[in-house]
């Protein structure tokens, strides 16, 4: 089973290899409409989304969790997609 993180970025993400690598969403079986909506939120990123120095934005980091279902339901268990921020409503990884 390969490790995948979970993470929005500026530009590539939010998913990474175990060497810090972007993963190529399509390249994972995902359709259409879901590489499409988790590129559409990822492309929204900024650091102020997230609850680092603040209180991050709850509309966008909860996308985001549904998002992380979605990719997971997605992959099955080819892929074991990690958090490793607590944010994303389960423990870090």
């Amino acid at each position: 089973m390969t490790v995948l993180e979970f993470w929005p970025d500026y530009g590539p993400g939010p998913l990474w290899t175990d060497d810090g690598r972007p993963v190529d969403l399509s390249s994972l079986g995902l359709s259409g409409d879901l590489v499409e909506r988790v590129a559409a939120w990822n492309s929204a990123y900024e650091e102020t989304k997230v609850p680092i120095e603040g209180t991050g934005d709850d509309a966008w980091l909860s996308e985001g969790k549904r998002l992380l279902g979605a990719i997971r339901d997605a992959v099955g268990r080819e892929y074991r997609v990690v958090v490793t921020e607590p944010w994303w409503g389960e423990e870090p990884t």
